[in-house]
């Protein structure tokens, strides 16, 4: 992601921040809960079409939320084929993992991932009411758009506050360098450093409060 941004800079192009952020918190989602990586080809551009529609269906006017009485009249709209259409193809997207996962060739990892947790769950019976296939469906929704979005949603808006707030971005930038000197990038063994007493801007800025903070000055 750093690259892409680096190279776009360099040729003085434009950079779709909240697009940027969006397909990373997904890839890194997806490879930690699922196991699988979407960085490319066809199955990337499937998974974030899925994904921006139904983010997009989210902050859509339905007549029903409203007037239950109306909701015939999303089907005018065109609200109600969309809904549909998402639904399916995001079912079809999680029946997909489950089969991967229950493919008796599937090569072992050292880690489980949330959707081997989750059969294991519904293998063992341990809760009161039976975790069927919908209910883990629901938990993989739940993990894959609730975990994108707000992930996304927080570096973008502290980014842009961030940029109302040169005060604030000279401090962040001084402290960054000073832990980093020469080097062009952070690298994870950075990341702790960052939370130190000596960075309290940078600390901060890893916390949703400071959206607040820097919106309030």
């Amino acid at each position: 992601m750093i690259e892409k941004v680096s190279k776009s800079v360099v040729a003085s192009k434009p950079v779709n921040l909240c697009e940027v952020m969006m397909s990373l918190t997904s890839t890194v989602i997806c490879r930690i809960g699922f196991g699988k990586r979407y960085e490319g080809g066809v199955e990337r551009r499937k998974f974030h079409a899925l994904l921006n529609e139904a983010q997009a269906l989210f902050v859509s006017f339905f007549f029903r939320d409203y007037f239950p009485f109306m909701g015939w009249a999303d089907k005018f709209t065109g609200n109600m084929r969309r809904l549909e259409r998402n639904f399916k193809g995001l079912d079809a997207f999680y029946q997909e993992l489950i089969d991967d996962h229950l493919h008796p060739k599937r090569a072992k990892t050292e880690q489980e991932d949330i959707v081997d947790v989750l059969l294991q769950i519904q293998k063992a019976r341990g809760f009161k009411v039976d975790l069927t296939w919908d209910h883990i469906k629901a938990v993989l929704m739940n993990v894959i758009i609730a975990g994108t979005d707000t992930s996304a949603a927080t570096v973008v808006w502290a980014m842009t506050y961030l940029m109302k707030n040169p005060r604030a971005t000279k401090k962040v930038q001084e402290e960054i360098r000073s832990l980093i000197g020469d080097r062009g990038f952070v690298d994870e063994d950075d990341v702790h450093q960052l939370f130190m007493p000596c960075t309290p801007y940078v600390a901060v800025l890893f916390v949703i409060k400071a959206d607040v903070g820097l919106f309030n000055s």
